[in-house]
């Protein structure tokens, strides 16, 4: 025990004298080398950093080390090279502009952090040349990257600061990340070894996305929203993720996302939503769990916490060709009122457990209503079993368009508002203050829409079953661990495993070591969240 407490703590101290300049909210100047850009040249402030290469308005990083950058210029580069680590770009009030190319671009294997300074707006922007699916020439552009900010294979980039970025997209997209690195054989084909994975993090900066031609922010791997104010208006989809996407973090405020245009708001393979006040405006599906180039993937929309709205005027609320679990924190949805868009739509099962949701559209949903820890109820379209699931009968509802929609219980008391968008016919209410076989009533402005049975199962089976693949939520490709299945948290021990332990007489040791591990996890996240708060003042 002692033994084992030792080299807990141990941990501990060493996660802690490593932790604290990874996320900093600003950058030391006192050392830095710094850049001043204009149209005639890149003026230099020489500092402790020398890994730089500066040839008329490019600037090549080729070393760790921290490099301010200012000033204002029409047509130049900042290019992290290929393998470089340990780099911090400080944005000090710069405005830069690239001609057929990136502003800034992060080479494969680069591991990059991008500060904006605080009380500073940094501007960045492409033209329509940026663009190979246009401008397909490579003779005559030959180093088109199709993004403002550009992260290549293999890449790390985390986006953050107290400052402002506007990010202007006018070829292509306003942030690219790319799709792990992997060894290339002599034909330059990809091989089976493994450099770097890829990454794409934003946190605390106030990020503005315009992007007039396809998406807003992309990532071919893993994008972690942590927090910071992000707005994006997109051509095409907003944000998107080929594989995971993480919004927010457990026991935090989250970032606060407004999406005013898109097509697809948010669209990931796997969309884990923990915190945050999310907005999303779209003309196709509002969030869409999905990946056409992916089989057997367990895609999935899971909600932990936060404040998700979602308006939509086609498709769907939110899209999943999974699962949709919602677990915490709150989903408001408005789908199209003509077409064949439903508020949620679940190529498996809808499994209500625990967030509050109401979801408001003119179709009925098709999928399997699960209830696992939370009840729901239903009004509107039609009444007795539903197809697959269980189904909480009532009349057809009728919600017009700018009118209040309250749920009431049979008290008439309030248990949740919202502004209907739109005319709908069909209602979906959950709420961990709603009781199983009691009676709800659905309010249009003032008037009793309808009267509905809430539904409530103590067994948490979800019609339909897990969808099939080897993936669960929150993996990545290779990943195969029982511990990542919907709902599971951390800590939490598997039932058979808890059992062994027990008929072998270790499990009040065990329960014992679990204490204290977490105990000591507590102390831990309070004291990175004390550093944090810290660094945030300087």
């Amino acid at each position: 025990m002692k033994k084992t407490l030792s080299v807990i703590m141990s941990v501990l101290l060493i996660l802690s004298l490593c932790a604290v300049p990874v996320f900093a909210a600003d950058y030391d100047s006192e050392n830095a080398t710094g850049f001043v850009f204009s149209d005639s040249g890149i003026t230099v402030t020489e500092g402790a950093y020398t890994g730089y290469k500066v040839k008329g308005t490019a600037l090549s990083i080729t070393g760790a080390g921290t490099y301010v950058i200012s000033g204002s210029c029409s047509d130049g580069t900042i290019i992290v090279k290929k393998n470089v680590t340990g780099v911090i770009l400080g944005l000090d009030g710069l405005t830069l502009s690239a001609s057929a190319t990136a502003p800034i671009t992060c080479n494969k294997g680069s591991e990059v952090t991008i500060i904006a300074k605080s009380g500073t707006l940094s501007t960045l922007t492409d033209d329509k040349y940026n663009n190979d699916d246009i401008y397909t020439d490579t003779e005559l552009y030959p180093d088109i990257e199709n993004a403002v900010i550009k992260c290549k294979d293999g890449s790390n980039v985390t986006i953050n600061g107290t400052g402002t970025i506007n990010i202007n997209s006018y070829g292509k997209n306003g942030i690219k990340s790319g799709y792990d690195l992997y060894e290339e054989d002599g034909n330059g084909n990809a091989t089976a070894t493994l450099l770097s994975t890829a990454s794409l993090t934003i946190r605390e900066v106030t990020l503005n996305v315009n992007a007039v031609a396809n998406d807003g922010i992309k990532s071919d791997k893993e994008l972690n929203i942590i927090s910071g104010n992000i707005s994006v208006s997109a051509a095409d989809d907003a944000i998107k993720c080929d594989y995971v996407m993480n919004i927010g973090e457990e026991g935090t405020e989250g970032p606060t996302i407004k999406i005013a245009k898109s097509t697809e708001g948010i669209e990931a393979a796997q969309i884990n939503i923990y915190s945050g006040n999310i907005t999303v405006n779209a003309t196709d599906d509002g969030i869409n769990a999905a990946n056409n180039d992916l089989s057997s993937y367990s895609f999935g929309y899971n909600q932990y916490g936060g404040y998700v709205y979602v308006n939509c005027s086609k498709g769907d609320g939110i899209d999943s060709n999974g699962t949709i679990l919602l677990k915490g924190g709150t989903l408001e949805v408005y789908a199209p009122s003509s077409g064949d868009g439903e508020p949620l739509d679940s190529e498996s099962t809808v499994t209500f457990a625990g967030a509050t949701v109401l979801a408001v559209g003119q179709n009925q949903m098709n999928q399997p209503l699960a209830s696992s820890g939370a009840s729901y109820v239903t009004f509107g379209k039609s009444s007795g079993a539903r197809p697959g699931g269980i189904f909480g009968g009532g009349n057809t509802a009728v919600v017009t368009a700018s009118n209040t929609i309250n749920v009431k219980d049979s008290s008439g008391n309030t248990i949740y508002s919202g502004k209907a968008v739109r005319n709908a016919s069909y209602v979906v209410f959950s709420s961990p203050s709603l009781a199983g076989g009691s009676s709800y009533t659905l309010y249009n402005g003032n008037s009793s829409a309808a009267t509905a049975t809430a539904v409530s199962s103590s067994s948490g089976n979800q019609p339909g079953g897990q969808q099939a693949g080897d993936n669960q939520p929150g993996q990545s490709p290779g990943q195969k661990t029982e511990e990542n299945q919907p709902g599971w948290e951390p800590g939490q021990q598997q039932g058979n495993q808890q059992e062994a332990e027990n008929n072998t007489g270790t499990g009040d040791k065990s329960s014992i070591v679990n204490t204290i591990i977490e105990f000591l996890i507590s102390v831990w996240n309070w004291i990175v969240s004390v550093i944090s708060k810290i660094k945030a003042l300087f």
